[in-house]
């Protein structure tokens, strides 16, 4: 599959164009440095390193979408209007991933790997084969950084107060990239897996930069609640969390007038569903509720 890729026409030219400019690129696939990194979701993806006469190194990263259905939305979601179970979903949530790159590279340049291309042909077996390329970016996760914290930690190089506080910027830096995100992309759709895995931290002349690199299942909606409760959910339901990470994540991301109308939205319509879900015997969020009225309330 990876090599039927590479000898696709126009994928690795095109590819290369745009993330390198005009290259003149080989035609033999022994030239062609193939590393596999990572299998998630419904795609494996492959770092590929483009030998020629260019003094610098040339990757890309080639993501093979698999056999299997690749969209898994929130309950209630929607992409372009369809909803789970549709035929056409995959095709949706496809051409969704590519207008949402595309946008991002025009509005919000780093925020993600740049995008390289969308190729889908028909295979040998007659099933299609789709798969699209992007900027191979240089970095660890933030999960990955919290580990490296964590030794340093142990082996007492840190104390707690430093592991802490070093830790919350991290995760505040991707909690900020998350809804920056949320903001680029029209404020009308979002991931439905913002996980720390999905940031590497990329080195940079101001500090170490956050980049996403899955927009995975990107769909319909993506309200204030929507977001904030899914990043909640993903980084911790915990006050420390909310009031260190979360909530001033928003600000840094839209500033505070627009962050502090963000978090205002989500905490009344929080309280308009406490009573109902208490009813029904589900949480009332109570204790997110209270955590943005302490934090708005500074």
């Amino acid at each position: 599959m990876v090599a039927a890729a590479l000898t696709s026409p126009g994928l690795v030219p095109d590819t290369l164009n745009r993330l390198f400019g005009d290259w003149v690129v080989p035609h033999d696939p022994q030239q062609f440095t193939v590393r596999y990194l990572a299998t998630g979701g419904a795609k494996r993806a492959y770092r590929v390193h483009v030998a020629g006469p260019s003094p610098k190194p040339l990757s890309f990263v080639l993501k093979q979408f698999l056999p299997r259905q690749l969209a898994y939305l929130p309950p209630g979601a929607t992409v372009a209007g369809v909803r789970t179970g549709a035929a056409d979903l995959d095709r949706r949530v496809l051409e969704r991933m590519v207008w949402a790159a595309q946008r991002v590279d025009a509005l919000a340049p780093g925020l993600c790997p740049r995008f390289g291309g969308f190729w889908e042909w028909d295979g040998e077996d007659g099933r299609p084969h789709r798969c699209m390329t992007e900027a191979y970016v240089e970095g660890e996760s933030l999960d990955a950084w919290k580990g490296a914290l964590e030794d340093r930690f142990i082996r007492r190089e840190l104390d707690f107060a430093q592991y802490t506080a070093a830790r919350h910027t991290l995760e505040r830096l991707a909690i900020a990239a998350y809804v920056r995100l949320w903001d680029v992309l029209g404020r009308l759709t979002f991931t439905s897996d913002p996980s720390p895995w999905n940031v590497l931290f990329v080195p940079s002349p101001g500090g170490y930069q956050p980049c996403i690199i899955d927009l995975h299942s990107i769909h319909d909606g993506g309200t204030p609640l929507y977001v904030f409760q899914t990043l909640e959910e993903l980084f911790g339901s915990r006050d420390e969390q909310r009031a260190h990470v979360l909530c001033p994540g928003i600000l840094d991301a839209l500033g505070g007038a627009e962050g502090t109308r963000f978090l205002q939205t989500v905490w009344t319509e929080l309280d308009a569903q406490a009573d109902a879900r208490l009813r029904t015997g589900l949480s009332s969020y109570a204790a997110s509720s209270r955590a943005i009225a302490r934090f708005l309330s500074r």
